[in-house]
């Protein structure tokens, strides 16, 4: 860290003074409202597909394990992607890497009717992951480039509420057909190819015009030597990649494993589409005010807070799972899970330069794959072993891990300010 960072940290805060200056918050979110639009296409028909994969397995008695690995697939496809997407964005721009990653997400939704075996659907959620990861990609390099500080996490936030917004109705598609046939992977095919018109008359990105030179910072090294953002975030940010990999474990979990759970605890198809869409939308009502509190306050504190909360809604469930009065508090524990991402990337980029997005981007996308793709394999033998509560078992050790080491961080920096 040089001189210069380590005069703008605050004794109170440990993090960058916040700069004020820039376009005011409504203009940049109008900036990117056609972007926003084409990404909401998107995440709609990917909240429906991982639904609807995981329905498809159940029905087909397959073992909680494989589905695990099933749906583990996709995020070992979001982890190449963040490896290698980044590389493909800084050669083309923004808008071309967009349109691409989305047909071939089109494309792999079409392949489900070629087989129903479990290392062919691997292969698709593997192809998923891949072009998702690069349009995550290319939506955070974007917000974060048109985003000062002083409206991070609020701009972060409009992103992550445009996306557990669209996931939770894409829940509800799921009652358009049977999750028996083909119509739905046809309808997550369609809103693919669909994203591609409003993304493609978005405005060009700023982050296009800062990112294409090559010689920039160590974050922007040759696609070669694209790990090196994870060290030098390490360096900077510990915590943020922390919380991306937590999240990532979390948040894979209740995609890949919440559906087998509920079926196994004898919800019909319809439930199960309605909790998951509720509880989805669920995940808006915390966004807007954690954002606004971490553009407030230091983002660390702010995830331990949440990291505590999680932990205490995560022994409940995991005691009290089969009460109907846990019902608001599984609500809770959802909503928040979907929080962790957003405020560690912010934390993130308060210690980055612009011309570092992408490649930030990139390694804290492939932080949190990692853990997605561990996610649903470890919560599913944990489920094995302990019954359907062990996905409660396993959250529970997660957020219980990610509050010791903010605690840790916290300390270390007051430690560092003292003297």
């Amino acid at each position: 860290m040089s001189t210069e960072e380590l005069g703008s940290m605050s004794p109170a805060g440990g993090c960058h003074q916040r700069d004020d200056t820039g376009p005011p918050f409504g203009r940049i979110v109008s900036s990117i409202a056609s972007l926003l639009l084409g990404f909401a296409l998107l995440v709609m028909g990917n909240g429906l597909l991982g639904t609807l994969v995981a329905l498809r397995m159940v029905h087909a008695n397959f073992p909680a394990a494989t589905i695990g690995f099933v749906q583990a697939a996709y995020y070992t496809g979001f982890m190449l992607g963040a490896w290698r997407g980044s590389a493909i964005i800084v050669r083309v721009g923004h808008h071309r890497a967009f349109a691409a990653f989305a047909a071939l997400a089109a494309c792999s939704a079409l392949g489900y009717a070629v087989s129903s075996q479990a290392p062919v659907w691997m292969a698709l959620r593997f192809m998923t992951g891949f072009s998702l990861v690069g349009i995550f990609a290319v939506m955070e390099s974007w917000l974060n480039g048109v985003a000062p500080n002083a409206f991070r996490g609020r701009v972060f936030s409009v992103y992550l509420i445009t996306t557990y917004l669209c996931v939770g109705a894409g829940q509800f598609l799921i009652g358009v057909a049977s999750p028996n046939g083909f119509e739905l992977f046809s309808l997550v095919a369609a809103l693919f190819a669909l994203s591609l018109v409003p993304a493609s008359l978005a405005r060009a990105s700023v982050a296009d015009s800062d990112e294409r030179p090559a010689p920039a910072g160590p974050l922007e090294s040759p696609p070669k030597t694209k790990l090196k953002a994870l060290p030098t975030l390490w360096r900077d940010a510990p915590l943020a990649l922390w919380g991306c990999f937590a999240s990532g474990l979390l948040n894979s979990t209740f995609y890949a494993l919440y559906p087998v759970y509920m079926r196994g605890a004898g919800y019909a198809v319809e439930e199960i589409s309605h909790f998951m869409g509720v509880a989805l939308i669920a995940a808006l009502l915390p966004q807007w005010p954690l954002a606004h509190l971490s553009d407030r306050l230091d983002r660390a504190r702010v995830i331990r807070g949440i990291a505590l909360v999680l932990m205490l809604a995560s022994a409940t469930l995991f005691v009290f799972h089969g009460a109907a009065f846990v019902r608001p508090i599984a609500y809770l524990f959802v909503s928040l899970i979907f929080t962790i991402y957003g405020v560690s990337v912010a934390h993130a980029n308060d210690w980055i330069a612009s011309r570092q997005r992408v490649a930030a981007s990139a390694g804290l996308l492939l932080t949190f794959a990692l853990g997605g793709s561990i996610g649903p394999i470890a919560a599913s033998f944990t489920m094995s072993c302990v019954g359907p509560a062990g996905l409660y078992l396993f959250s529970m050790c997660v957020t219980a891990a990610l509050l010791a080491l903010a605690w840790r961080n916290l300390r270390v920096r007051r430690d560092a300010a003292s003297h």
